[in-house]
């Protein structure tokens, strides 16, 4: 069982400017770009909150709204340096960190309670020394996936003099039902409408319908909203350096718009994709190929991906995208193939049931012998080329 920390600490931006400045202190503040036409706030204070104010609103709506509101601009440096120092001290903890913006992070803690302790305790320590080091407040979540963690920081923040809030394993379920249906994260705006239409309300009320009738209402969204009602999500806590190794850029020699020529030069983009999968036992839910055309303006589109984790199925997938991609006739510069919605794959190919992952056992037995061969003639490329 995993144990997932959501590190979130509130109001990231404005309270660095308020630390820079004390003089803002118990005042609404916003960052926006000045100078910019039809600038909206990038973030907001707690108490610009309070006075009506909103992240993305237009500056000139959010003065209507709160005449006190102080707005600065952007200063990304400084964020910057605080998001290092912020994760220089949870790195003293956590082996495995996966930033989600500046300051927020998720950290997997598994398999270290004999070394620090306790999840709960880790994260007491952590809020102590962050405070402290920093002069920075924290919310944190405790559970045993990214999910239910992110969810549990947001209600920390929610709750007056709460700072930390750990769900039991096998009550995420129960933690999320009374919550409302925004608490989910990335569900898309789309879906929240429909939601809405049918009056479901509450995470708990989603919960209880069940993922066929979701499905036929929402499509495949809606078995990912049965998962994540339910507190379910498999989604690994990945270090940036894994998840740009899942991201591969091809540069053509010769601008083309031939839809064929692209196809054959995504297939060993999509070939070296499916053998990182499976070296780090994942599963991706979505391919992106992104294109950039000669005119430097680019397109990108995302196909979700079966549970096969064959390269012939991720190849089909990534040409879908490309030929959704290709909406005009400007020659194409480079292409782009990234694998996201990255999820556990539960083990070896040999181990993955058929029924379940869609793998017959030849084709599963084909693909590890294209694996094994990929590697031993790379391994012997890469001593060919000590040896010269």
């Amino acid at each position: 069982m995993r144990t997932i920390l959501f590190i979130d600490p509130p109001a990231f931006c404005t309270t660095l400017e308020v630390l820079q400045d004390p003089q803002l202190r118990r005042r609404p503040v916003a960052i926006a770009p000045l100078a910019a036409d039809r600038a909206v706030l990038l973030a907001v204070s707690a108490e610009a909150r309070l006075a009506g104010v909103a992240r993305g609103m237009a500056v000139a709506l959010a003065r209507r709204i709160c005449p006190d509101l102080v707005v600065r601009p952007p200063d990304p440096a400084r964020y910057a340096r605080a998001h290092r120092a912020l994760h220089a001290i949870l790195a003293e903890v956590a082996p495995v960190i996966e930033p989600r913006g500046w300051g927020h992070a998720y950290l997997d803690l598994t398999g270290t309670e004999r070394l620090f302790g306790p999840a709960t305790e880790v994260a007491r320590r952590l809020e102590r020394s962050v405070r402290e080091r920093l002069s920075l407040p924290l919310a944190v979540g405790v559970a045993i996936n990214k999910l239910v963690s992110e969810s549990a920081a947001t209600v920390v923040k929610r709750e007056a003099g709460a700072d930390i809030w750990a769900v039991a394993p096998g009550y995420e379920a129960a933690f999320l039902a009374p919550e409302p249906v925004a608490l989910l994260p990335e569900v898309p705006e789309s879906v929240r409408r429909r939601l809405d239409d049918y009056h479901l309300d509450r995470i708990g009320e989603v919960a209880a319908i069940g993922e066929t009738p979701l499905r036929v209402a929402f499509g495949a969204a809606g078995g990912v909203l049965h998962r994540h009602a339910h507190g379910i999500d498999p989604r690994p806590v990945l270090p940036p350096e894994v998840q740009a190794a899942l991201r591969l850029t091809h540069e053509l020699s010769t601008d083309t718009n031939d839809r064929h020529a692209l196809a054959n030069m995504l297939r060993p983009l999509a070939e070296e994709i499916g053998r990182r999968l499976r070296a780090r036992r994942l599963m991706a839910g979505r391919l992106v190929v992104t294109v950039r055309h000669a005119d430097d303006t680019t397109a990108e589109r995302a196909v979700a991906v079966g549970a096969s984790p064959l390269d012939a199925e991720l190849w089909r997938a990534a040409c879908r995208a490309l030929d959704a991609a290709l909406v005009r006739r400007v020659a194409v510069r480079s292409l782009v193939l990234t694998a996201d919605g990255l999820h556990d794959g539960g083990g070896q190919l040999e181990l993955w049931p058929a029924t379940e992952f869609n793998v017959s056992p030849k084709a599963a037995a084909l693909q590890q012998a294209v694996d094994r061969m990929k590697t031993v003639n790379g391994e012997r490329g890469a001593a060919d080329g000590r040896a010269g």
